[in-house]
This record gives structure tokens, sequence and C-alpha cells, in this order.
């Protein structure tokens, strides 16, 4: 299983307050798709690990899906990373390779549609 590294903002959100329309069902997303694990967990917020990256997910009726952000995660192993959520029923997007920062990394994105976050998922060439 693809080990994921580290998780990064896109732009300038908050990575532990990530604003969602209903707890439960983001978290079912989370743990059964992106294969997170609950750390801990009240009635508005969640905190979820995989590895090395933590997100926190918060309850806020008034977030638009559609001006969700994105976040980026350092991957061990892209192509492994690329099965397991096939295999888990998602549809990643088709693997690229984009220049940051004077670096090149090969990547791939997943839409997380409830919510409308983009997920980067990357690793250096």
């Amino acid at each position: 299983m693809a080990k994921l590294e580290s998780v990064s903002p896109i732009s300038d959100e908050d990575i532990m307050l990530l604003p969602v329309k209903d707890l439960a069902t983001a978290i079912a997303y989370y743990e059964s798709v992106l294969g997170f694990v609950t750390v801990t967990r009240n009635e508005r917020s969640v905190s979820l690990r995989r590895d090395e990256a933590e997100i926190g997910l918060i309850v806020d009726g008034s977030h638009e899906p559609h001006k969700a952000e994105s976040l980026a995660f350092l991957v061990d192993h892209l192509d492994a990373l690329h099965k397991e959520l096939t295999d888990r029923g998602t549809k990643p997007g088709a693997f690229d390779v984009q220049e940051w920062g004077g670096n090149q990394f090969r990547t791939f994105f997943v839409r997380e549609d409830q919510d409308g976050y983009c997920y980067c998922f990357y690793h250096p060439v």
C-alpha cells in the first residue's frame, strides 16, 4: 500500500479546518476511498490521518463546494496509490508531469464530489 508522506495546501486553505456540509458523509469518503482513519472526532469536526498526512474537517453549512480549495499529497509510490484508489471505486485522473519551483513531479488528481475538493497526488520525477 502506498504511503502518504505529507500534505500541503495548494493555496491558502487551513488543512486542519476544511469545511464540509455533512461530517458523517465526509468521514465515510475519506476512510473508505482515501484510506484515512479517524484520530479525533466531536459533533462538528474530525481529524483524519493516513501515514504522515493529517487533515481536519469541520461542519460549515455555508460551505460552497464549487469554491472548495485543493491539497497536494506527497506519495512514496504513485502507481500503487492510483491502483488502490481505482480499486476502491474512485476515478483518479491520468498521470501527468508538472513543474513547481524548478522541480518536476509526476502527478494525478482526484476530485471529491460531495464537498468539491481536488486532491493532487505527486512524487518527484
